[in-house]
């Protein structure tokens, strides 16, 4: 099996226990999730608030106020708190600092709405991929249209597993450097995709999945942000589902990281 075939089936498969081999990944989400559906939905009893908080954070940035337009503050507060209760999301807590106008003086008035947010972790890929794909197509799942929602899927698939290449960046580089949490950096103006620092060691780094090469342009980008935020990295990180240009990779240079999806062997093996 391929790296991209055993990823695939990760992205979609992780944290789902009744799985069967079928070979093709879109066979095995017809077998094992549309075929089955109603025994899948088993897996979420779920009041309603919840389950519209789920369908929004699959797809959106997954700030913790992004479910407050649709639900409200207090039913979006009662069902983050279910999900937290049962173990379907965790909160990845913000690194950005709280702003402090000067003393007599009123905040910028850009700043005066802005909340500093945690963003959500769904607890494995089966749980946002059924609110992602599954939840939304319900109806046409239940009608037995399999091929239109296969066919759905495989448009916004890309998309989806973005976030999955993400984390499992994450986990690789937390267990290549024997750190016990790597997050990310976001704040009102930019985000980083991987960000860690301690007294030792400080790296910034961007993740890329699509089908071409990462530039040193995405390297150019990475510097300049850790110079607007004022980070003094020692090393720059960056992954790439696709590997890079040949200009990136003569660099050579100390400070610079690189990784595809081929170093995840290993890892997608235990997983």
């Amino acid at each position: 099996m391929s790296m991209k075939e055993l990823f695939d089936l990760y992205s979609v498969f992780d944290g789902f226990d009744n799985f069967e081999n079928k070979g093709d990944l879109y066979e095995n989400i017809k077998f094992n999730y549309l075929q089955n559906y109603a025994s899948v939905a088993l897996n979420f009893k779920l009041s309603q608030k919840s389950e519209l908080a789920l369908k929004i954070l699959a797809k959106n940035s997954r700030k913790k106020y992004s479910i407050n337009k649709k639900l409200g503050h207090f039913k979006a507060t009662a069902a983050l708190k279910e999900l937290l209760e049962l173990g379907f999301i965790s909160f990845e807590k913000s690194k950005e600092e709280r702003f402090f106008s000067p003393k007599g003086q009123k905040l910028k008035k850009h700043l005066r709405g802005y909340a500093i947010q945690d963003k959500i972790l769904f607890s494995s890929h089966f749980v946002r991929f059924f609110y992602y794909f599954l939840k939304p197509y319900e109806e046409l799942i239940l009608n037995a249209e399999f091929e239109l929602v296969l066919e759905l899927i495989k448009k916004d698939f890309e998309h989806y597993q973005s976030l999955c290449f993400e984390l499992l960046s994450k986990e690789f580089l937390q267990k290549k450097l024997d750190l016990a949490e790597i997050s990310s950096f976001w704040h009102r103006d930019l985000e980083l995709d991987l960000y860690y620092e301690d007294v030792n060691l400080c790296f910034v780094g961007e993740v890329k999945y699509k089908n071409k090469k990462v530039c040193k342009n995405v390297l150019n980008l990475l510097k300049i942000k850790a110079l607007n935020l004022d980070i003094k990295p020692n090393f720059y990180v960056l992954f790439s589902k696709s590997g890079f240009s040949s200009e990136l990779l003569k660099l050579k240079e100390s400070d610079l990281l690189l990784f595809d999806l081929n170093d995840f062997k290993e890892l997608l093996k235990e997983e």
